[in-house]
Parts: structure tokens; sequence; C-alpha cells
């Protein structure tokens, strides 16, 4: 007996499109879900680095401020003995001005002529103010040490302090007594990170840079952290009427420095598609507002924020 073939069905024309379009559209669903996580992560990571940096450079200075004008046991009567003549010093005696343990300048830059030129290379100065902290290293260094011929130091007596260049020790005077190395260090806002007479980064990175006192004695460029696009300071005296903050004292008030207030501005380190800063301006004082010059009237994309200190020096 002949069993005829059963009868097949399938899918017709209209549904298998209209399947393939619901299809699509859970895929095209899934991939708008999938770049909008994508740009939150990378926004994410964004604001994770020049958060990061900000909070590096802020506490890295904190640290640095606390410990300017460290003179080891010495309490008073801070002088200067012995040649100090320093390679790429920002003026003579500069580096060795232990008595003035912090000085600055306000939105300018005073050393364009000395340890911070603006080349056309990679150029040193960008903006914002300058910082000069200076201190007898943390450590004391042994009475059996040899000292070096090329390094600026420290001797630290009961009543008086003085600096000198390595390999001689000044004469004991007094007791206790310590010799320490010399830390003198001036920071600004560089316009890129790569270091000074070679050639910027494309496109420029900001950064905030030091030049520091080492051996030679010579003092010489050092990255602190990148993407710090502005750096604004004030300075605290104590007077009769309780703390007076200035943007630079007057000449006879910075050994009596006490506090410092200050303000870095961190940027993003790439912009941001449809991010929109255009006109932004950020508050870096009480009565400071800081319009970065290189945004344009458009914007550029780049997310900033402003990390403030204030810091009581140890004296």
């Amino acid at each position: 007996m002949n069993t005829p073939f059963a009868r097949q069905s399938g899918f017709s024309i209209i549904e298998l499109m209209v399947a393939l379009t619901i299809g699509l559209l859970i895929v095209a669903a899934m991939l708008q879900n999938l770049t909008v996580a994508s740009g939150s992560n990378r926004t994410n990571a964004r604001v994770a680095e020049f958060q990061g940096n900000g909070r590096f450079a802020t506490d890295f200075l904190r640290r640095e401020i606390q410990h300017a004008g460290f003179a080891g046991v010495s309490w008073t009567h801070l002088t200067q003995i012995g040649s100090t003549s320093v390679t790429n010093d920002c003026g003579t005696g500069f580096a060795a001005k232990i008595t003035e343990p912090i000085w600055g300048a306000n939105d300018s830059n005073p050393y364009s002529a000395t340890c911070i030129p603006t080349t056309t290379d990679a150029p040193n100065y960008a903006r914002g103010d300058i910082l000069v902290l200076r201190r007898a290293d943390l450590d004391a260094i042994p009475a059996t040490a040899t000292l070096s011929a090329t390094t600026l130091y420290f001797r630290s007596e009961y009543l008086q302090g003085s600096v000198f260049v390595g390999p001689t020790r000044p004469a004991n005077l007094q007791s206790p007594v310590a010799d320490y190395m010399v830390h003198t260090d001036v920071y600004y806002i560089k316009s890129c990170t790569n270091p000074p007479g070679t050639t910027c980064e494309v496109p420029p990175v900001p950064a905030l840079y030091r030049m520091s006192l080492g051996t030679g004695p010579a003092m010489t460029a050092q990255l602190v952290a990148s993407n710090i696009e502005d750096m604004q300071v004030q300075y605290g005296v104590e007077t009769d009427a309780g703390m007076q903050f200035h943007d630079a004292p007057d000449a006879s008030l910075w050994p009596s420095v006490t506090a410092v207030r200050l303000w870095l501005l961190a940027r993003s380190s790439s912009a941001e598609t449809g991010y929109n800063n255009k006109g932004s301006s950020y508050a870096m004082g009480s009565a400071k507002t800081v319009t970065i010059p290189t945004i344009p009237s458009t914007g550029d994309g780049f997310q900033r924020q402003v990390f403030p200190l204030v810091v009581q020096i140890r004296k």
C-alpha cells in the first residue's frame, strides 16, 4: 500500500520578516544599552582619573607644606655660611634662604630669566601662582657619614642654624648638633608634562611641576602630577585681629606665615563628546574666579574640578 507523504508547513515570508524585525529591534536595544553603559564607564573613568590626580597633588602638597621651615633642633637665629652656588638657582642665595621657609608669587613668574624660563619647546610656567617651600630634610645625617661636595646642607644647633656645602662640616659651637640636607622646591603650573627643553606632547597636557634642589647643587625640574591646570595660593599671618590671609604678604611678613590656603584645578585627560563647558569658570580663593584661557567660546569638552586645601604650618 502506498502511504502519501505528510504535508509539511513552515514560516511564510511575512512571518519571517516580522521575526527578523523583532530580532533587530531587540539587538538595537541591547546595543543602545551597551553604548550607554560604555559611555558611562568612560565618563566614570575620566572622573576617577582627574579626581585621583587632584587628590594626589593636594595630599603631596599638604605633606610638603606641613614640613616647611623644619630646622632640626634649631629654634632661632638661622644664618647662611660658606659657598652656596647652585646651578639653575632662582636667584643669588635663593635655594639656601632657609630663613624664609615659605614664599610665593601671585599669578606671575618672577623667575622667567632664571630657574623657570619660558622656552619655545616645552614651555615651563603656564599660569597661576608660584609656591616656594624650604626646609631641612626630616632625617639627620649620621656624624660618621661622609658629606658630598655637591650637596647643600643645614647645620642645626640649639641656638642657631647655618647652611653650608660639603664635604667639610662646620665646627661645633653648641650641643646638640645635627646636619641635614637642604630641601628647596618651587611649585608651578607647566603647560605640558614633557621636561623643559624637549618637545611638548600633542595635544599638550598641563601639569603641576616643581624645580627641586638636588645634588650639584642644582635645581632640576620634576613632574608632580599631570592634568593640573591652575594653582592659587593664599598665605595666613597671625595678627591681633586673628588670622589674615593674603595673596602675597608684604616682604617683612613672609617669615611670619603660619598657614597656607591653596586651590588646584584638575581636569580630565581627554575631552568628552557632548559635554558642554562653554564659558565655565572656577572659584579659587575668597574673591578670585579663574577662567581657563584655553577653553574656546564653544567649550572644549574637558571635565574640571577644584580641589581646596588648608594647611597649618608646623613651627
